[in-house]
């Protein structure tokens, strides 16, 4: 510094880590999700900023060749030790990788066409014009918001506030949506069963039209659009963002949603059958004295519309509770309150259109009490196919739950394997000409007592064999 000039202070500056980007790439990780962060920054400073988000441990502790031993194998990299790697190498490497500093932008590019090489859903953040060819081949491309229009058009989803935890909202809210349309697949795919089965048996059973035209166009009615609004509305759970991501193959029809459908559209179309031709059903439906058909029929109808109407509360949920979460979807409620009402209105003004007539109060309780029965039926099928399942799907269902408790720290400390000095440490001492005599004279001190530990530990085999062995008599 020129004699003339007075130092006064030093100015740094630093981009701060926003407060909520440790826990929503938490969240990533325990949805399963392998965060990586790619960087022009140094590597010293790409590990600082991994290590105050969580992507890497905070200690701060180095050997004493000047490795840190605190750091996930194969987790921190440079764009060009990558590019040294082949694709074989790359692809062995890439679960562990959590850092990539220096990276340029064709090692994007590379990154996330070798994950999709192994069938991985890869989303990709960008901002720059150089990023438009990784976010634009991505699986999923964030452009953020601050970024380059030609950023914003190569990407898939624009995050307008630049924050991370954007991103884990927009997967949170992917799965529950995803979830809606399972669950509005079951409720539908049931109905379709149940109704084919009565068409279809009907006629078998002496009834020619148990279900006439017009009110199956009100059941499709029921199933399609009203159902769509219902299941439309169901809340993001963040116990969603426990669940381990779906594969890019497997299909949108799971197990259970087979289960579901194929014994519940049996079970309803079985009871339907019941209700049609068992005696006791008819004994309730008598005008002057004499059995009243046109009110038997509009009871059927009037049951078999609740009955499925009420499964939308089995299928909402994999849980026993089937009020789980209701409260957080007033909209599914508001419905299912709209259809019991209209099919009401419907036997008091259908007329000779929907073949209705109306009911009196006996004969309501009747059809509203029988239709519960779906609730027990559904109850026991959750039970029992439970054994069945995937555990993975067995965790979520709420049946057989167990968090398994925690070993204590003392326990966990005795059944480490004891730390022993390798042979490539010693090399590096011996190797270093910054290491002292004491230093590499007690590193081979220790090595030489392990072994010594094993030979006496060990006794051959052939003298224990000779102790052991009983004298012939």
């Amino acid at each position: 510094m020129p004699e003339q000039m007075t130092l006064i202070g030093l100015i740094g500056l630093r981009d701060e880590i926003r407060k909520e980007s440790k826990e929503a790439i938490q969240m990533a990780k325990n949805a399963g999700i392998q965060v990586v962060m790619i960087t022009g920054d140094r590597k010293e400073t790409a590990i600082s900023i991994a290590r105050e988000v969580g992507l890497l441990p905070e200690t701060h502790l180095h050997d004493e060749d000047g490795s840190d031993r605190h750091l996930p194998r194969n987790s921190v990299f440079t764009s060009e030790q990558i590019n040294k790697m082949t694709e074989e190498e790359l692809i062995k490497i890439l679960p562990n990788i959590k850092v990539i500093a220096r990276a340029l932008p064709t090692d994007k590019s590379r990154l996330v066409a070798l994950c999709q090489k192994q069938d991985r859903v890869v989303g990709m953040t960008g901002d720059g014009v150089n990023d438009a060819a990784a976010l634009s081949r991505a699986d999923v491309g964030f452009a953020m918001g601050s970024g380059t229009e030609m950023a914003k058009e190569a990407a898939d989803i624009v995050i307008m506030d630049d924050n991370f935890i954007s991103i884990t909202k927009a997967i949170l809210y992917g799965r529950t949506i995803f979830r809606s349309i399972r669950k509005f697949i079951t409720f539908q795919s049931t109905i379709n069963v149940a109704s084919t089965l009565i068409v279809f048996l009907g006629p078998f059973l002496g009834i020619d039209f148990p279900l006439t035209l017009i009110q199956l166009l009100w059941v499709n009615l029921v199933m399609d659009t009203l159902a769509a609004l219902a299941f439309g509305g169901e809340p993001a759970l963040s116990r969603y963002m426990h669940d381990k991501p779906i594969r890019r193959d497997e299909a949108i029809v799971s197990p259970e949603m087979y289960s579901s459908f194929l014994m519940g559209g049996t079970f309803i179309a079985g009871m339907s059958i019941a209700f049609l031709t068992l005696e006791a059903f008819k004994d309730f439906f008598v005008r002057d004295g004499a059995y009243y058909n046109e009110g038997f029929l509009t009871g059927f109808f009037g049951f078999f519309i609740f009955i499925t109407t009420l499964n939308a509360f089995n299928v909402r949920t994999r849980k026993l509770n089937v009020f789980d979460n209701i409260l957080k979807n007033p909209g599914f409620i508001l419905v299912l309150i709209v259809i019991f009402c209209v099919q009401i209105i419907f036997t008091w003004i259908g007329g000779s259109v929907l073949r209705t007539v109306p009911l009196n109060y006996r004969e309501w309780v009747v059809v509203i009490s029988f239709s519960f029965i779906i609730f027990p039926f559904d109850l026991l099928r959750k039970v029992l196919i439970a054994p069945w399942l995937p555990k993975r799907l067995i965790d979520k269902t709420g049946l057989e739950h167990v968090e398994t408790k925690s070993e204590s720290p003392a326990k966990k400390k005795n059944n480490q394997p004891k730390k022993q000095i390798s042979k490539e440490r010693i090399a590096n001492l011996n190797n270093n000409p910054n290491t002292s005599k004491e230093q590499k004279t007690k590193g081979n001190n220790k090595n030489q007592t392990s072994k010594d530990r094993k030979t006496n530990s060990n006794p051959s085999s052939k003298e224990q064999k000779k102790q052991n062995k009983p004298k012939n008599q």
